[in-house]
């Protein structure tokens, strides 16, 4: 981790399943690292993107408690060129808030789950910035 950072990604994993049942359920692992520190942590979601925000936030909360403050408030997904049909890269936008203001971060790549994890760590990197006045944490 460079000083320029709060938090690096060591990777995550998620899983939706429905097997006999109408409803699909999902689950994501999501590991991070604070300098020497590493954090992994596993949560439940409606669908593979809340479930990796959830995830991603439970091991965010004890460094960076202002993160309780942001919630997304909306997500978009566009398809950037359909010749390649499903497996066409897509860009995600996530505007989030945290009550006072709005911000939004985007991804592009051809899985829109990687996508959508990239684009909820760069909002929740903002929401730090904007909480510690710009401020960037020393390694």
């Amino acid at each position: 981790m460079t000083p320029a950072r709060y938090f690096d990604v060591c990777g995550y994993k998620v899983v939706t399943e429905r097997m006999h049942e109408k409803q699909s359920h999902s689950q994501a692992i999501v590991e991070v690292r604070f300098g020497t520190t590493c954090v992994r942590q596993s949560a439940m979601g409606v669908g593979p993107v809340h479930a990796l925000d959830e995830a991603l936030r439970a091991c965010l909360s004890g460094e960076f408690p202002e993160l309780a403050e942001v919630r997304l408030s909306d997500y978009k997904v566009s398809i950037v060129d359909s010749t390649d049909a499903t497996a066409a890269q897509v860009r995600v936008i996530i505007e989030a808030t945290d009550g006072d203001s709005t911000w939004d971060a985007g991804c592009v790549s051809e899985n829109i789950i990687d996508a959508s994890f990239e684009a909820l760590v760069s909002t929740s990197v903002m929401g730090i910035m904007k909480a510690r006045g710009g401020a960037r944490r020393s390694a």
